[in-house]
């Protein structure tokens, strides 16, 4: 399952731009900062949604490992 099916539609556009502000951070540290903030504010409203991404969070911050030039081809889906 995905993350925004564990959340009701009309809190979907919500959680995937939560989210994408994951992605949208200068740096390694303030992108953890940032999912960290995420986690939090998910906790407080959809908890299986939390739990759901801090387990796949190892994998969505996988692209951190590169250099930050290649950031956006490697997360997007549009290279």
């Amino acid at each position: 399952r995905n993350l925004l099916s564990q959340v009701p539609k009309s809190a979907q556009p919500w959680v995937a731009t939560l989210l994408r502000t994951v992605f949208e951070q200068p740096d390694t540290d303030a992108v953890k900062a940032q999912m960290r903030h995420v986690l939090d504010a998910l906790e407080a409203k959809f908890p299986k949604a939390a739990a759901h991404l801090d387990t796949a969070q190892h994998d969505l911050l996988a692209f951190t490992a590169f250099p930050r030039e290649i950031w956006r081809q490697i997360w997007s889906n549009n290279p």
